[in-house]
């Protein structure tokens, strides 16, 4: 029963951004390793999606750039997927982080105003 004040189109493209990226990290791991965990949870008014996969997780150097378009922790990468996410979530009146996720792993955590 969570719905979010959202654009649909969006927020597609946000969901479809933050799963491409967890594939291209879980392709880095062994296949046994491999996991991604979704989740959809209401928290003070807000619905939060997170995404948590098993991959390398992020160079801590690197966290506080992955936001900057065309920065990418990816050979080929274009660096747009994580700045478009961003600036369509805070759009939407919300907001997007990325963390690590011990003991290995990324989180990405997606909040959205409560319809």
């Amino acid at each position: 029963d969570l719905a979010a004040l959202a654009d649909p189109v969006a927020l597609e493209q946000i969901v479809h951004n933050l799963l491409a990226n967890a594939q291209h990290a879980l392709a880095q791991v062994p296949a046994a390793e491999r996991a991604l965990a979704v989740a959809a949870r209401e928290d003070s008014g807000r619905v939060v999606l997170t995404l948590r996969d098993s991959g390398p997780g992020i160079a801590p150097e690197m966290l506080p750039r992955l936001f900057e378009p065309f920065f990418s922790t990816r050979e080929g990468g274009l660096g747009l997927g994580l700045p478009l996410s961003e600036s369509l979530a805070l759009g939407m009146g919300g907001s997007l982080t990325v963390a690590n996720a011990p003991p290995r792993g990324a989180l990405l955590r997606l909040e959205l105003p409560r319809a």
